[in-house]
């Protein structure tokens, strides 16, 4: 996913930073959008799209910044839905519905649910998109590949669901406990089959926590955690692709939108548990998001773990502390001066929205939520 040694990058405009003093928001100050500190606010409605990448280390105040974010986008504009994505279990905000993922949960994740669009959806699609997260997260041979495939396939067929027959795409998908059921088949024949053996102990901490057995989550109301911080991290990869990519879909399907606020905002914090694999789902948000009213906020503590194309297709970075050794390289890919990467400190961040950028004094989330 964030592999870009190969091609050719979008590159970033330089831009000059003005320190802004607190003094500096009084006169003329823009109230629109969200203030994310020293008088400067982000607007979505006024960038090329919503998308946001922030990178900051632990004690950066990464965590207050991106819950701010979503605390003020949940005052401001308290019709667009808001969903965390949470792998630490510390993005909590006041307001929420949390759904924690876990072995007893009543909740899951289904990632086998069809895309339900005529020119891209379908079973056979939907098999191909699981069996590469499955093949990065699990490290599944090439054989085992082909294996889980074919099971899923037949997972799909028992229920009554066809490629060519878009008319049964709407039918109950199967989940996990279907595939648990075939795999396990398949090994109770004459002649067991080897493969499935191997893939029931590939999986088997994966049936065993039963996320993806159990009915799907509801995403109706409009500020929504998803608390994975119990999860594998093997576990938490899928889950949160299965989530961005059904997202997508949806908001796909709903079509394009007229103006430029989303419908949607995803936040995923640590970049690094998303799957790195073509055609990912934060690959197509970033990418496509905008028109069809989907934002993505993606953070990470290292510049390794977000592309040059991830933070170019971003109108707005938000650069807080970083490790030392990585001043040299955050500094290259943001294009901010080194000295001004290297002298943040905690809740400070250089931030760029469109062409242009500021040094910013964060407003934390404890000091929204006491106002």
């Amino acid at each position: 996913m964030f592999s870009s040694s190969n091609r050719r990058e979008k590159p970033l405009p330089p831009a000059a930073v003005v320190p802004l003093r607190r003094s500096d928001s009084v006169v003329g100050e823009d109230t629109s959008g969200v203030l994310l500190g020293s008088g400067v606010r982000w607007n979505p409605e006024k960038l090329p799209n919503a998308h946001i990448v922030t990178i900051g280390a632990s004690g950066s105040g990464k965590t207050q910044t991106l819950k701010g974010i979503i605390f003020a986008l949940h005052s401001i504009y308290p019709a667009m839905k808001k969903i965390v994505i949470d792998f630490h279990g510390d993005q909590d905000v006041q307001g929420e519905t949390c759904y924690p993922l876990h072995m007893a949960s009543p909740y899951g994740v289904n990632p086998l649910m069809i895309n339900l669009d005529p020119e891209g959806g379908g079973p056979s699609l939907q098999a191909i998109a699981v069996v590469a997260v499955l093949k990065k997260s699990l490290q599944l041979g090439s054989v085992q590949e082909g294996t889980l495939l074919d099971v899923l396939g037949m997972c799909y067929q028992q229920r009554g669901i066809k490629q060519f027959e878009p008319a049964t795409w709407n039918r109950e998908p199967p989940n996990f406990a279907d595939v648990q059921a075939e795999l396990e088949s398949r090994t109770r024949d004459e002649q067991p089959c080897k493969e499935s053996q191997k893939l029931l102990l590939k999986l088997a901490a994966t049936f065993q926590y039963g996320v993806f057995s159990r009915p799907q989550l509801p995403l109706d109301e409009t500020l929504i955690r998803i608390d994975m911080s119990k999860l594998p991290p093997a576990l938490q990869s899928i889950a949160a692709e299965a989530l961005a990519k059904q997202l997508m879909d949806s908001h796909r399907l709903m079509g394009e939108i007229k103006g430029k606020l989303p419908r949607t905002f995803l936040s995923i914090d640590e970049a690094k548990e998303m799957p790195r694999t073509s055609n990912s789902a934060s690959d197509r948000i970033i990418a496509d998001g905008r028109k069809y009213g989907l934002a993505l906020g993606l953070a990470s503590q290292s510049e390794r773990h977000l592309s040059l194309d991830v933070i170019g297709n971003s109108s707005t970075k938000i650069v807080l502390p970083v490790d030392q050794t990585e001043v040299v390289k955050v500094a290259k890919k943001f294009r901010f001066a080194e000295g001004k990467v290297a002298n943040l400190q905690p809740l400070q961040a250089l931030v760029r929205m469109g062409t242009d950028a500021k040094q910013v004094d964060i407003l934390p989330y404890y000091a929204r939520v006491e106002q």
